[in-house]
C-alpha cells in the first residue's frame, strides 16, 4: 500500500470520529458526528479539475476535504521503514458566502465549527494509527496555518486559475510520517 492510500485510510479514520458543526439555512447551529469527508489527492490543478467536476455532476457535497498534494517524495533508505515522508495537505470547506464575512465570522463558521475539528480528528487519526512511527513526545510533526485569504481572495492553482468557490482551508505542510516495514515484529 503507498502513501496515498494510507492517507486515505487516515482520513477515513479521522471521520469516524468527528464532530463539526454546519450552518442551515436560517444561520443556526447543526452538529453533525461523522460527517462525510472528502478526500482527493494530486496537484492543485488535478484538485480544482476534479472539484469543477465534481459541481457539474455529482449531487453530493464536495465539502468538507482534504486534499493530499502529489507528487510525494518517499526516502527508501532506512531499513527500518517501508517509507518515509514529507507531506503537504490541506483541510477545505465551503465558504459561498464567505467573501461577505469578517474575519471573526469565517473564524467562527468555517475555523472553529469544521475545520479545526477536522485537523484535530486528523491528527489523533494519525497518531492512533500503529503503523506509523512518531516520537511520542512530541507528536505529529507538522507545520499548520489557518488560511482566512482563500475565502475573500479566492484559491489559485500554480497556473494562476482560480478555484471555482470560494473556500476556507487550514494549510499543513512538512507533515512528517514513517511507516513501519509490515513485516517488522517489533511494531505495537
Amino acid at each position: 500500500m503507498g502513501v496515498v492510500e494510507l492517507i486515505g485510510e487516515v482520513v477515513a479514520a479521522a471521520q469516524e470520529i468527528v464532530t463539526i458543526t454546519m450552518y442551515d439555512a436560517e444561520g443556526n447551529p447543526v452538529e453533525v458526528s461523522k460527517p462525510d469527508v472528502k478526500y482527493i489527492f494530486g496537484n492543485a490543478q488535478y484538485v480544482k479539475d476534479r472539484l469543477e467536476e465534481l459541481s457539474v455532476s455529482s449531487t453530493s457535497l464536495k465539502f468538507p476535504l482534504v486534499v493530499l498534494f502529489t507528487p510525494v517524495t518517499e526516502d527508501k533508505t532506512n531499513p527500518d521503514y517501508e517509507t518515509e515522508a514529507s507531506l503537504s495537505m490541506l483541510i477545505a470547506c465551503s465558504s459561498t458566502d464567505s467573501r461577505e464575512w469578517t474575519n471573526e465570522v469565517r473564524l467562527e463558521r468555517s475555523f472553529v465549527s469544521v475545520l479545526r475539528p477536522i485537523y484535530e480528528a486528523l491528527i489523533e487519526a494519525f497518531l492512533n494509527d500503529g503503523r506509523f512511527d512518531f516520537d511520542y513526545d512530541q507528536g505529529v510533526p507538522h507545520k499548520m496555518r489557518e488560511n482566512y485569504s482563500y475565502g475573500r481572495y479566492g484559491a489559485y492553482t500554480e497556473s494562476g486559475d482560480a478555484v471555482s468557490e470560494p473556500i476556507d482551508a487550514i494549510d499543513i505542510r512538512d507533515l512528517k510520517i514513517k511507516v513501519y516495514k509490515t513485516n517488522n515484529c517489533t511494531r505495537i
